[in-house]
């Protein structure tokens, strides 16, 4: 698990964005704008048009691209004055390597482990919003960063909810974590109504503007599914411990109940930007601009059980962390092979679930968790998942 307490004497001037081109990514850097912090090392895949724009403005020493092609579409977009990676192993030696204060991991997917244990080597602080290596590979990650030094701090709304909830705190205190869980765009269908769900009506959050990917993870409650997970790793909590609300007005970010029946929130306007400029100035509270909380115009703050008779990905979900071993990696992969069709309109909505749930019943579970050993597992959970589709 994860240190409760954020080292005050580290001092955050300036930062290295992995993933800066996405969704958290872009929003990153709209934090290190407001926050004056400097920029060595920006990452992105192949948006290198917008990657450009960020080069100009914060002017980094290191750029990384993911693949040869676009490492030559950016040199004719930027010229000259920096350097510009684009093999893996170079990639990930520069972040091991930089001399930045801080990382902000937002590479999204299983795609980000290597970076995640890169970063973990640098002995710096990490602002993680890649969930799925903590899923995976969490406790290499934590022992890494036990023998470099470094810290982590989620990035991710109901993690650093808990975190800052937790912060300071004595584990054996505490009875129980609260996951908030907005509850998609499709509260109070049925699994019958959500099988003519369409890929439009998926992407339509509510409330958080997210990437294709994590969005409809929402709409499906995989996301909140992998967000147990996730806790349980960070946290150290066992996994019936830690529960899910569905709170549709997504005001408190997530809760920690204490031994006596007490619980306490932490509570703001749903902008992943807040969780983001913690992770930078922790243990203290950058000042910002902008109102707080109107709790009079809130009005009323509502919750529920959520429904996983329609939403079952999250007792899978339940069902991988219990396995242990790689079954939370083939979960990841199968989901994210499943999303994919679904976005191309090859499967339902409700198929997402059932191509899961089924490869997880039929995927082989290994104990030996390193990070070859988890890339295996999400290849052939991939895999069986492309078969199960293409039979259908």
């Amino acid at each position: 698990m994860i240190s409760l307490n954020p080292n005050p004497n580290r001092s955050i001037r300036t930062a290295a964005v992995l993933g800066s081109t996405g969704s958290v990514g872009t929003q990153t850097m709209d934090v290190i704008r407001e926050l004056g912090l400097g920029v060595t090392m920006l990452t992105a895949g192949e948006n290198t048009g917008l990657l450009a724009q960020q080069i100009r403005e914060f002017t980094p020493s290191i750029a990384a691209v993911a693949s040869e092609n676009a490492a030559k579409r950016l040199r004719d977009e930027i010229g000259s004055g920096i350097e510009i990676l684009w093999k893996k192993d170079e990639v990930l030696d520069a972040v091991r390597t930089t001399s930045a204060d801080m990382i902000f991991h937002s590479v999204a997917g299983l795609e980000g482990i290597g970076y995640a244990l890169a970063a973990a080597e640098s002995g710096k602080r990490v602002g993680m919003a890649n969930k799925e290596a903590i899923i995976a590979v969490g406790d290499l990650i934590f022992d890494t960063m036990a023998r470099s030094g470094g810290e982590m701090i989620p990035v991710d709304s109901e993690h650093s909810a808990v975190y800052r909830c937790l912060e300071g705190k004595d584990m054996s205190d505490i009875r129980k974590l609260i996951l908030t869980a907005s509850g998609g765009p499709f509260k109070n269908r049925t699994w019958e109504q959500l099988k003519s769900v369409t890929p439009a009506d998926a992407l339509n959050h509510p409330t958080w503007k997210m990437g294709k990917k994590i969005t409809i993870d929402s709409a499906t409650l995989m996301n909140k599914g992998f967000e147990i997970i996730e806790a349980v790793r960070l946290f150290g909590m066992p996994e019936d411990r830690v529960d899910v609300v569905i709170h549709h007005q997504s005001i408190i970010h997530s809760m920690v109940e204490y031994n006596d029946n007490t619980v306490m929130a932490q509570m703001g306007h749903p902008d992943m930007r807040d969780c983001i400029r913690y992770a930078a100035s922790a243990p203290h509270a950058a000042p910002v601009d902008g109102k707080g909380l109107d709790f009079a115009a809130l009005a009323s703050l509502t919750f529920a059980k959520p429904d996983t008779e329609a939403f079952p990905l999250l007792e899978a979900a339940r069902e991988a962390i219990r396995k242990g071993g790689t079954a939370p990696t083939s979960l990841i992969a199968a989901d994210e092979e499943a999303v994919d069709a679904f976005l191309k309109g090859e499967v339902g909505f409700t198929d997402i679930s059932s191509l899961v749930m089924e490869v997880l019943t039929k995927i082989p579970v290994s104990y030996t968790m390193d990070e070859e050993t988890v890339l295996a597992a999400s290849a052939e959970a991939k895999a069986m998942c492309r078969s199960l589709i293409s039979q259908r």
